[in-house]
């Protein structure tokens, strides 16, 4: 009976983000790239993640990694309104503008990284629930095509196209969401009656390392900027609401899913940590919902490369000053990410992406101090300057002394 009306819930979610109040919203619209990018692979993964490490404090850690991103999220929303006017003017903000212009080439290469990243997780996935396991020559080529099959969507129908792939998989990711916390919810209940305790096997470690790997996990929460880069077709106000929409959403979702899952989480091998197994064990809650994670699991993957496809495209615009068009700089990103498929080891470039993702927002915070300068009186500029000070010095220690998870 529980699969049934889990099954029916998927359903009237999927209906409700197809109708066309929400599908023709220009808000919702700019809502969906940040959104993907955000949620992405992190959604499973970040519940057993913070389990390895903190045990029973997940929900507390969450909670905290979520609202120090709302905080980076700030900045750049900040950026957006006022720094944004000044960098159009580099002649006359030409420190603003290089500052500016190495931190989009750092986000660059964590752009096209991640979206080889991605999609390699997505075709290994897909080919180890087909039976093709270990066949790494099988899993490039399949990476490829899709990254062709996003790059030749988003140059023949630009940021639209694009938007309407995220879209459709994002309707499903959250639908199945929906679905997956119903059903978990119920487990979490019985397993409430029965009294019995939270036991996790979480690794011995002192609690520098800890806290490195919990500034590693703050990364998975990253993806709110790529708002920064949709300038060519959203307002700087859409953007800013956008941004903030999608960073709230996301944030409670990552909130409720860690505090749910931890009952399921406990049965994990937490040593080692497989997507798969995460899978599987959703079905102690319903045996419907490991194939329907499957299908979400494929189109958290597939979202969050477009949508950091879309950024990267965008970005590269930017950075040319116009002189690539969006469309020609999804091309040139999917070009970069096949070459790294076939030529780089994709898990230890990895790290480098998520501290240059890290390097990005620090870089963002030192626009915001400057920026501030030229909007606020001397008064509200300190308190600007104090409130981008600190979370730049977080940051720098993330730059530093992360250890990356995603």
């Amino acid at each position: 009976m529980l699969n049934i009306i889990l099954l029916v819930i998927a359903a009237t979610v999927l209906l409700f983000m197809f109708q066309p109040r929400l599908t023709k919203s220009e808000s919702w619209q700019a809502t969906l790239t940040p959104l993907s990018s955000i949620i992405g692979s992190g959604f499973l993964i970040i519940a057993p993640l913070l389990a390895s490490v903190v045990g029973v404090y997940s929900p507390l850690a969450v909670t905290a990694i979520v609202v120090l991103a709302y905080a980076i999220g700030g900045v750049i929303r900040f950026n957006i309104t006022h720094a944004e006017p000044l960098l159009h003017d580099r002649e006359a903000h030409p420190v603003l503008y290089k500052i500016d212009l190495f931190a989009n080439t750092a986000l660059s290469f964590a752009y096209v990284t991640a979206v080889a990243f991605y999609l390699s997780l997505l075709s290994s996935f897909l080919l180890t629930y087909l039976g093709f396991e270990d066949s790494p020559g099988l899993e490039r080529t399949l990476t490829t095509i899709i990254i062709i099959f996003i790059a030749t969507t988003g140059f023949l129908r630009g940021l639209g196209g694009l938007e309407k792939l995220e879209a459709y998989s994002m309707s499903v990711q959250l639908s199945i969401v929906a679905a997956l916390l119903v059903g978990i919810i119920v487990y979490d209940y019985n397993f409430l009656q029965s009294g019995r305790p939270l036991d996790f096997d979480v690794q011995d470690r002192n609690w520098i390392t800890k806290a490195c790997i919990l500034c590693g996990i703050l990364l998975v929460v990253q993806g709110f900027e790529t708002s920064r880069f949709l300038g060519e077709k959203y307002s700087a106000d859409i953007r800013v609401r956008s941004m903030r929409r999608a960073q709230l959403i996301s944030g409670a979702l990552y909130v409720v899913s860690v505090i749910a899952l931890m009952p399921i989480v406990q049965h994990l091998d937490l040593a080692n940590i497989q997507i798969a197994e995460i899978v599987s064990a959703t079905g102690l809650a319903a045996t419907a919902l490991p194939l329907m994670l499957i299908v979400a699991a494929i189109m958290s993957q597939f979202s969050a490369a477009v949508a950091d496809t879309v950024g990267a495209g965008c970005l590269a615009s930017e950075s040319s000053s116009g002189k690539l068009s969006t469309n020609r700089g999804y091309l040139l990103v999917s070009l970069f990410a096949i070459l790294l498929i076939w030529t780089a080891d994709l898990l230890e470039i990895i790290s480098f992406a998520s501290r240059a993702f890290a390097l990005y927002y620090l870089l963002q915070c030192v626009v915001a101090i400057i920026a501030s300068r030229h909007h606020y009186e001397r008064r509200v500029h300190r308190l600007h300057r104090t409130q981008f000070a600190t979370v730049a010095t977080i940051l720098a220690l993330i730059v530093i002394f992360a250890i990356p998870a995603k």
